[in-house]
């Protein structure tokens, strides 16, 4: 359906992305725990860039993106998903720093 030169969003488009964004934000603990049962040691670079900070962020830029085309307040309880994506990347994170400076 075209409105006014643009075509509009239809519902099934914005609840794809909303779905998607839901999903993708357990993506880094379903990583966690495929790493966990390969039994994948992280060297001390690879703690800060991996596969699950990577799909944090893009759960991140995926939610903001989706946010901003439909400005609902549904769209914004997306952003309560936050701790769950990010929750692995911080441990990580908090890995990293314990790791680097520890008292040798």
């Amino acid at each position: 359906m075209v409105v006014g030169g643009q075509h509009s969003m239809t519902l099934s488009t914005t609840n794809l992305r909303a779905g998607l964004c839901v999903a993708l934000a357990f993506v880094p603990i379903l990583i966690t725990a495929w790493d966990l049962h390969r039994d994948v040691a992280y060297s001390e670079w690879r703690m800060l860039f991996n596969l699950i900070n990577l799909t944090a962020f893009i759960w991140l830029g995926l939610t903001v993106f989706h946010y901003r085309r439909t400005r609902t307040t549904n769209a914004a309880w997306l952003f309560a998903l936050f701790p769950i994506a990010f929750g692995e990347p911080l441990l990580l994170l908090f890995l990293w720093f314990s790791v680097r400076f520890s008292s040798k």
